[in-house]
This record gives structure tokens, sequence and C-alpha cells, in this order.
């Protein structure tokens, strides 16, 4: 009886027993998926968390950013004037500047400037040369004689330079002064007139009249130490001078000044609402808080109306974005927390609808953007965003009252400043509240300062009747930790009274996000817990698909076997037939 060898069999469609036998194996083999069909939708909704949870922390990373600049928007302003050319003067305003500037400029700061003299004819006497790079028509000082020089600016900081042969030349002299370190700028100016064009011009660096009564000064001092200054006979025209130290030196006399060639630096004057000043810059800064004025011209016989206002435009429109953000924001997260049904019926589970970590954040971020600001005090004019304009739609989303939110700018600005950011007052000249943190608490808090008998300052804070242990001020601060973690206050003397501390509700919201996304946030330890997760579930699916392949393979073969058994069978009962 001839038999059949499992192992040379290609086929398993039943030609023996008439039994579909792939069809049966496939079937068994789907029964047994199902557990790894489990694992890999398991896997691919991680994947798919992933993305939502990446894609969430890159929309309150764009949302924070444009919290940051609505906070900042607060304190821009626009600046209208009277000079409608801009000719005297142009000027900025942000933070506390506000109302009018009536400003007059007198004279322009200018740089103190050592130049050519000029003959009758228009032409250079001194500090000229026909060829800036020829050290033999044009050389600077006596040829095989080494050529010491002494430069000062309006700084008043003296530099000594020595020349070379290889560098007798205007631009030799020029790059040196400039690599001296000295408080001015060496420039090659080519006129294109006259048997010398090329001219050495020294300019102080900075405006003003400085340490020097505005001059720059430039020394010949070769051979000072022996034979008499100014032996090496420069060809410019640099006067003989005197330096108290070749090495370190501190002053300076004699020379070329810009008081006999050039202009000395002159300091800018001018008139702030009545009060004259002076400045050795253009910029100026510190004249009023919160404006930077510039100075282009002087002789200014009238007076320049500097109209200062809250920049409504600006922060309309960081709020416009603000809420854009934040409406796209409650979208996608819908989007990724609603589970749909598929064709067939069941449900597609969305990516973030079973994630208790994102559905916390987004109810406390709609709270608190919602709520009412902590701390704020019972007087306050604006205590919450919807009282801005702001208000909340039935989806979720923000909506904007242009002019409400508008009105409330030129009502209360500092109140209304005061919902996007951490405010303290003080009752005491002595304390005041510099900063708080996400942690900080909120209300009035009672503060003391005393002195011990060292001298030393030390505080401590109360509310609700707990007082803190004593905190050290140190460099004139107290940080607190604790319940005031975040807290720091400036100290400039002992006394008591009452800190008023709120957290608008626009702070309250930045602080809720630096908080989740930042590096032990809600979004990192999700990703963290799904990393581990898919480590376990590789695992799981590498041994699933190995058992599955293994009875799959075990199956061929006993199908196989059967057939061919069968097989024999059939042959063995045909062949007892027919004997």
């Amino acid at each position: 009886m001839a038999t059949t060898s499992t192992s040379s069999l290609t086929s398993l469609n039943g030609v023996s027993t008439g039994v579909d036998t792939t069809a049966l194996i496939n079937a068994i083999v789907a029964q047994k998926s199902v557990g790894l069909t489990r694992l890999q939708a398991q896997r691919t909704l991680n994947d798919d968390k992933v993305t939502a949870l990446n894609s969430l922390n890159t929309q309150l990373s764009a949302f924070g950013v444009s919290m940051l600049a609505l906070q900042d928007s607060f304190n821009s302003r626009t600046v209208t004037s009277t000079d409608i050319n801009n000719a005297y003067v142009t000027a900025t305003a942000k933070g506390a500047a506000t109302g009018n500037f009536d400003l007059t400029v007198h004279t322009v700061a200018t740089k103190g400037r050592v130049s050519a003299t000029l003959d009758s004819n228009g032409l250079a006497t001194n500090l000229a040369v026909a060829s800036p790079t020829d050290s033999v028509n044009s050389n600077i000082f006596t040829s095989g004689t080494p050529a010491t020089f002494a430069i000062q600016g309006t700084d008043g900081v003296v530099k000594t330079i020595t020349m070379t042969e290889g560098a007798n030349t205007l631009n030799g002299l020029a790059a040196a002064i400039n690599a001296s370190g000295a408080g001015v700028t060496a420039q090659v100016v080519n006129t294109g007139s006259g048997a010398k064009p090329y001219q050495l011009v020294l300019s102080a660096k900075e405006t003003g009249a400085g340490t020097t009564s505005g001059l720059v000064s430039i020394v010949d001092v070769t051979n000072q130490s022996g034979a008499s200054a100014g032996a090496s006979a420069n060809t410019l025209g640099i006067l003989a001078g005197t330096v108290d130290s070749l090495t370190t030196p501190t002053a300076i006399t004699g020379g070329l000044t810009s008081a006999l060639s050039g202009a000395s630096g002159t300091n800018a004057t001018f008139a702030l609402n009545g009060i004259e000043l002076t400045r050795s810059s253009n910029l100026v800064k510190d004249a009023a808080d919160g404006m930077t004025f510039t100075l282009k011209q002087g002789g200014q016989t009238g007076t320049t109306t500097l109209t200062v206002t809250p920049d409504k435009g600006g922060a309309t429109t960081a709020m416009q974005t603000f809420i854009t953000n934040y409406n796209k924001l409650v979208t996608d997260y819908k989007t990724a927390s609603t589970s749909t049904k598929n064709a067939d019926g069941s449900v597609k589970q969305a990516a973030l609808a079973n994630d208790p970590s994102t559905r916390a954040f987004m109810a406390s971020l709609q709270a608190a953007l919602k709520g009412t600001s902590a701390g704020m005090p019972s007087g306050t004019t604006y205590k919450s965003l919807a009282s801005m304009g702001i208000s909340s739609l039935p989806n979720g989303t923000l909506n904007m009252n242009i002019i409400a939110f508008q009105t409330a700018m030129g009502n209360d600005l500092t109140a209304a400043l005061n919902l996007f950011k951490f405010a303290g007052t003080s009752t005491s000249q002595n304390v005041a509240v510099t900063s708080g943190g996400a942690q900080t608490a909120t209300g009035q808090v009672d503060f003391e300062i005393t002195k011990d008998m060292g001298g030393t300052l030390w505080g401590t804070l109360t509310q609700n009747g707990v007082t803190t242990a004593p905190i050290q001020v140190v460099d004139g601060a107290i940080q607190g930790t604790g319940s005031y973690l975040g807290l720091n206050l400036t100290v400039a003397g002992t006394g008591s009274g009452t800190l008023t501390l709120a957290r608008g509700s626009g702070q309250a919201t930045a602080d809720l996000i630096s908080s989740f996304t930042g590096v032990t946030g809600g979004i990192k330890n999700a990703l963290s817990s799904i990393t581990l997760q898919d480590k376990n579930l590789d695992l799981q699916l590498q041994a699933a698909k190995s058992r599955l392949a293994s009875d799959t393979a075990n199956l061929k073969k006993q199908f196989a076997r059967m057939e061919a058994i069968v097989g024999s069978m059939k042959a063995a009962a045909g062949s007892l037939s027919g004997a």
C-alpha cells in the first residue's frame, strides 16, 4: 500500500476528505487571534494617544505664548506727537507712562572728533596723504624709526600704540588705533580732491562731553623716554605731547585735539515738562518712567507735546489671538476625546476618551478662565474676564465683546492688567511685593519686620491666624516658603502692615499651562506611562505572534496527516474492492 509523506504536501484543500481544510484552519486561527488583535488595537490606540498628547502640548505652548503676549500688550502704549514730521524728537512708551509730555530740544549730543584742518581752498593741511597704502611717498613717520602715539577719547581712557616700518601707512595707523581699545574710531576718508585726498578722522565712540569735556586727542610721544617727544617727525601734523606712562598711561598732555582740529563732543540739552535736563546721549530712557525719547535736532523754538495712551488696538489684537488659540484648543480636544461609531456600528475609541489627566486639566483650565480671580479686593473694578467682555459660549469656547474690552482698558487699566498677572500691594512703604508664584497664597497677609541685636532684619507672614517662622531678609529681600512659595518682597526697614495678594484668572491659566506641560506635568507623565505600556505590549505581541505562528504550523501538519491517512484508507479500500 502506497503512503504519502506529510512533508511533501503542498495543498490542504480536502482532496482526500472533501473538507475545506484551509478555511477550517483559518477559522481556528482567527479564533486564536482574538487576544493578538486586542493587543494590536491597544498598541494602535497608544500611538494615537502619543500623537494627540504631543499635539495638545504644542497647542498649549502656543496658547501660553499668546498669554504672555497678551500680558505684555497691556504695557504697550501709543504715542502721538505735535511734531508732525518728527523733526526734533520721536518717542516710544511702555508700562507706567500715560498722559502728556512737553519737550523742547535745545541741543543734541554730538561726538568729539579730530579731523583735518582746511585751508581757504578747502584742502587739508594736516592728517592727509596722497595714498593710504603707500609707505614710501605717503609714509606717516620717518622711515626706519618706530613711532609711538597716544590716543584718548571722551571716556578719558588713554591708549598707546607703536608703529613699525611695516605699517607706515595711513591705513596702518587707523587699524592700529581701532585695535588699541581706545574710546575712538579711526576712519580713512577719501575726499576726492587735492593732492592729498585721503584724510584721517578720529571720532569718539560715544556722544557727549564725557570725562574730557568733549575732547578727543592724539599725541606723538615717540622717544619720550630718550630724545625729545615728536622725534619721529610724523607727516600728519600730529603734535608732540606726553603721557604719564608708556605702558599703563592714565594722563595725556599736548598733541592734536578736537579743540584745535575738529569739534569737541557736547551733551544734549532739553526741557521736559518745564524742567531743564542734560544727557550724554540722544537716546534718553531715564527722564520719564516708561518713556524713551530720541532727540534728533536742536534749536527748537517751540514745544513738542507727546500724548501717551494705552495701546487698545494692540491689546485687542492680542486678546483675539489668545481667544482663537483657546477655542482651537477646546475644539481639537473635543475631537480627540469623543469616540465615534464605525460603519458597522462598532465604537471607534478616541485617543483621549479615557485619559483622566487631560480631562481634569481641561476642566481646570475652563474654570480658571471663567472664574473670579483669587484674592482680588472687594472694591476691584474687574475680577473676571467676563467683566471685561470675554464671555463663554455653550460649546465651551470664548467670545469677545471688543467695545466692552476696550472700555474696560480705558476705565481702569491697572485693574484690567491685574487679571493677567500676580499682583500685590502693601500698606507699608518699607515693604513691596516684587512677584508671586503659582503656589503663592492669595488674599490678605499680615507681615512684621523686626531687627535683631546684630542688626539683621527678619520677617514673619500671618494668614488665618497661622504665622510663619522668621524669614531672614537677605540683600533687602524676603523669599517666601511653604504657602508663600514664589513670593518675593523687597524690604527697606522694620515695620508691620498688610499685603493684599491676588492671582488674576489669566495668570492662573498661565500657571496651569506651565505645570501641565512642564517636565513633571501631566503630559510628560502620560507619555512616560504610555512608553512603559508599549514596552510591555511589544513583548506580549511578540509572544502572541510566535504562539499563533506555532499553532498555525501545527494545525497544518495535523490536517496534512489527516488527509494523508484518509487518502491511504481510500487507497486500501479500493485495493480490497478490486480484489
